[in-house]
């Protein structure tokens, strides 16, 4: 009896240990591109920095999204100087963006578009703090940002994006003021 119990966990473990994981990496939810690019591939100290991002239903169904593109609430970014430091954040975080129903339905092959502004200056209180000329790396994230739990008017069975859906890295350049 003890021996059977033993060669039976064996089994399992056995057979746990051949199952592929998947590394927490993949995305939960339906099929989606996103992308994540600078407007220019380089901007002047002090200059705003714009990144332009698109998320692209490529799923054969429509899919629950966020339209809104916000730094820390929808789209996450981290953006590292040439020696790999993390730059540092300046401003509020977004804890909650009230958007009542506003998030969209997008249809298969349909995609949302919007260029925002991640860095600092005395306009735009909140984005990242470049601190100079330099090369930087940034790597954007989107994720759905509440629970679909949490949402007053589920829309029942929709598939929503919840994400993380990882951009290909990109880079861009702070050059000098010019005089």
């Amino acid at each position: 009896m003890r021996a059977a119990r033993l060669i039976s966990c064996l089994c399992l473990l056995t057979a746990l240990s051949i199952v592929p994981s998947s590394g927490g990496s993949a995305p939960t939810g339906p099929a989606l591109s996103f992308t994540a690019s600078p407007v220019n591939s380089s901007f002047h100290e002090g200059e705003k920095v714009v990144l332009h991002f698109t998320i692209e239903n490529i799923s054969g169904s429509d899919v629950l999204v966020s339209p809104v593109f916000i730094l820390n609430y929808d789209i996450h970014l981290e953006i590292k100087d040439a020696s790999g430091k993390a730059i540092p954040w300046c401003g509020v975080v977004a804890r909650q963006v009230i958007l009542g129903n506003k998030f969209v339905m997008l249809q298969p092959g349909k995609s949302l578009s919007m260029n925002r502004q991640i860095s600092c200056d005395d306009n735009h209180d909140t984005g990242y703090s470049f601190p100079g000329p330099g090369d930087y790396s940034v790597a954007a994230t989107y994720r759905f940002p509440v629970s679909p739990k949490k949402l007053r008017n589920n829309p029942g069975p929709v598939p929503f994006a919840s994400g993380p859906y990882r951009a290909e890295a990109t880079r861009l350049t702070i050059v000098p003021r010019t005089p």
